[in-house]
This record gives C-alpha cells, structure tokens and sequence, in this order.
C-alpha cells in the first residue's frame, strides 16, 4: 500500500522525525465555537497514556514531589506508576514506549477534580506545565502515527472539548494552538497554519 501524497511539515522540533507529514484531517475536521482545550473534562486520561522511557524517567526523578502533590488516595508507590510492559514504537524519541497505569479513576496521575498531578506541579514548582507531562499526553487529541501528524479517532462526545461537529466554526488548529506550538515549536506552527491557510 503506498503512502498518501501528503504536506510535510519543514521546520519543526521532533528531532527524531526527519520527515514529518501533515494528514489533511488536521485542517478538515472541524469543531464548534465554543470548543476549548481549557474546558476538558479528562475523559480522554481513563485509558493511561503511552511514555517514553527517558520521560518515565524524568517523571520518577521527581517523585518525591510529585507524592507530595498528589491526594491521600492517590498511588504513591511509585512502582505502580508504569506498565512493565515496553513496546517498539517509532514514534518515540528512543523507539520504545510504556504506558501509565491505570486504576477505576483513570490514569494513576489523575487527580479527583480531573486535573494531572504532573502538570499542577509543573505549574506550582515554576518548571512549567508540560515539563513533566509526557509528550503524548500533552498533544492529544492531536497524535503522531508512524512520523505523520492527525487527529486521534477517539473523542469524548462532548462539544465544549474535542468532539467533532459538522460545519463547525474552529479547526483543531484553532483549539489546539498551545498544543500544537508545544509539539513543533514556534516556527513549526507557523508552518503548519500557512499549511491550513493554503489547504483552504
């Protein structure tokens, strides 16, 4: 089966994507109005997210910070904290992955108002609030599938987040614009909205 013809993104910082490619549903699903990333409701945290092994590291590195962040019923032993499980994956810095684990809440660093523990100490320790977040987890609902950029088929049925509607008013770059800077850097998005404004 051979490949789709489609745009590649030029200037961007996933270093170890040399050929980056754009699917069109980047720029032809469309959302509503009032669709905000800000409004998520975690929905799409139940299942886990998939890591890289240097950002399960990285997360470990500061564990005793984050335990100090997390709720008394939240897991604080932190060999509950990843699968054991590493798959191959190339998509990923090293081309290996594991994911978090999950319990009856979501994701284990899920807190109960619906917020990551890794990104409220990102933004209370002054790091900042994607510095331990993984990557993947970060982008969603915008995902990165054998080196090409598009939008995850899994949604939260709801409108004010990442659900699609017909003849919506936003474009996911339009609501994912933090995220998407965060995943190709400044230049990057730039790049990438000249991609969407010649694709109209």
């Amino acid at each position: 089966m051979t490949t789709p013809e489609y745009p590649v993104l030029r200037h961007h910082t996933i270093a170890h994507v040399k050929t980056l490619r754009i699917n069109p549903a980047i720029f032809e699903k469309r959302f509503s109005s009032g669709c905000s990333m800000s409004r998520c409701d975690a929905t799409c945290c139940h299942g886990g997210v998939y890591a890289d092994p240097v950002e399960k590291e990285r997360i470990l590195a500061h564990a005793e910070l984050i335990k100090a962040h997390m709720e008394p019923d939240q897991q604080h032993d932190t060999a509950q904290w990843f699968d054991d499980e590493v798959v191959d994956d190339i998509d990923f810095p090293s081309g290996k992955a594991l994911g978090t684990q999950t319990n009856a809440r979501g994701c284990i660093f899920l807190k109960a108002n619906g917020h990551c523990v890794l990104q409220s100490v990102g933004m209370e320790t002054g790091m900042g609030k994607f510095a331990l977040k993984p990557f993947f987890c970060v982008a969603f609902p915008v995902v990165l599938t054998g080196h090409e950029l598009t939008l995850h088929d899994d949604y939260t049925g709801r409108t004010e987040c990442c659900h699609m509607v017909p003849n919506g008013t936003q474009s996911l770059v339009d609501i994912c614009a933090e995220e998407l800077e965060y995943m190709l850097g400044a230049e990057g998005f730039r790049e990438l909205k000249e991609l969407e404004r010649q694709y109209a």
